[in-house]
């Protein structure tokens, strides 16, 4: 079993403090969540454990669901929750009690919860927040043991169950994945305590359902529906998860929806993907394209993905940042045009991320002076069958457009962000 593309590939996170805060927002049921944007920096291990297949260790018959109790009753409020830097947009869950809060992905590549367990003693989870069972009253001990092995590591765990809160959303009997041992360095450098996965149940491991699906079958929203606002301004608290609907604030223009290909990620077909209007081959044999709020690039096929770049020629000292030609996902007949200012980055000579779209102007960007880079947002990802191959649509796009996740109808929604 695959865990799937998880959370961010790109991490070294700036230390703003999360918070919640409540704002009711249409008539019908609307949670929205505010996300942290977080500046980023490739880690080897991450990336390892996000593309590599790893393989699940278990010792206990799967449950059936049948004792897990639903809750009928639906919420009214909507929750407003919050934005933080860069390139990675975290929030906060509660686990256990409302007040006991981590700081996670949402992470639409993923479909487990993990957090740190207070019995692991390793360097990974000492360095983060930990969840401590023994303090809950609502945690179930399941006991299902989870090992699992990637490229330079490994975690072991079990998973659990507990009361689970975003915002004033309450989710009964939650499993989670309790990490207790950790082996590599995976996680230890990393500024969030958790991820929480929005992928389809068939990646969960055990079969257990994902956050969403608890949400659905407990029927917490009044629509089966949660949308993603990545904020550009770096520092900014204007992100937003928003559970239950979409918030026209947040885009311009019409909003297009595209059908789910295969209930594992949210993954969509794709008719092209042009540079400058022009077909380069990409997409010979068709081509697939995955929504993916916890990777923070674009990714392709690495064949695929070395021919733009040699067709994109993006000049490592930004002198040819003006000339740069424009990418264009084509999705069901819609062009989805990312400019150059949407895929590069500039570093500095810290190693510092600078998005382009940061300057006032082009020229400000070409002029600055010092060691610096100018760099693609690109990496190279070979997805097995059967998903792959598939190009991976993260928060350089998602940043861009606005995206809808639609489960009462499998489908995602794309609309040009304000």
């Amino acid at each position: 079993m695959k865990l799937g593309l998880v959370f961010a590939i790109l991490l070294a996170f700036s230390n703003c403090a999360s918070f919640l805060e409540e704002q009711q927002l249409m008539e019908n049921k609307i949670y929205k969540i505010k996300l942290d944007r977080t500046e980023s920096q490739a880690k080897k291990s991450l990336f390892d454990f996000i593309t590599t297949s790893q393989q699940y260790r278990n010792s206990a018959d799967l449950l059936d669901g049948s004792d897990i109790a639903m809750t009928q009753t639906k919420q009214k409020e909507s929750i407003k929750l919050y934005n933080f830097k860069n390139t990675q947009y975290t929030g906060e869950i509660g686990l256990g009690a409302q007040d006991n809060k981590f700081k996670v992905i949402f992470d639409t590549g993923s479909a487990n919860i993990w957090l740190n367990s207070a019995r692991c003693n390793d360097y990974g989870c000492k360095n983060h927040k930990q969840y401590d069972g023994s303090k809950s009253s609502t945690y179930e001990h399941l006991g299902y043991d989870l090992d699992v092995q990637f490229g330079t590591g490994e975690l072991m765990g079990e998973i659990n169950a507990d009361t689970a809160f975003v915002g004033g959303v309450k989710i009964a009997k939650q499993e989670f994945a309790e990490i207790v041992k950790e082996n590599g360095d995976v996680f230890a450098q990393s500024d969030f305590d958790g991820i929480v996965g929005l992928a389809y149940p068939s990646m969960a491991a055990y079969n257990f359902n994902p956050f969403f699906d608890n949400v659905m079958s407990q029927k917490l929203l009044d629509r089966n529906v949660f949308s993603f606002y990545f904020s550009r301004q770096e520092g900014s608290r204007s992100s937003e998860l928003t559970l239950g609907g979409w918030d026209t604030d947040h885009y311009q223009g019409e909003l297009h929806f595209h059908n789910v290909v295969n209930k594992y990620y949210w993954l969509l077909d794709a008719d092209n993907i042009l540079v400058n209007g022009q077909d380069i081959g990409l997409c010979k044999k068709g081509c697939k394209v995955v929504a993916d709020t916890g990777t923070s690039l674009l990714t392709g096929p690495s064949d695929d993905l070395y021919d733009l770049l040699d067709t994109l020629n993006i000049d490592e000292n930004c002198k040819n940042a003006k000339e740069l030609p424009k990418l264009t996902f084509v999705l069901d007949g819609i062009n989805y045009d990312l400019e150059a200012n949407d895929y590069v980055m500039k570093i500095d000579s810290q190693g510092n991320e600078i998005a382009y779209d940061t300057f006032a102007s082009i020229d400000s960007f070409v002029e600055m002076g010092g060691n610096c880079q100018c760099v693609g947002s690109f990496m190279p990802l070979d997805i097995p069958d059967p998903q792959g191959p598939a190009w991976i649509l993260g928060d350089t796009f998602l940043s861009k457009y606005y995206s809808v996740y639609d489960r009462d109808n499998d489908r995602v929604g794309f609309a040009k962000a304000k």
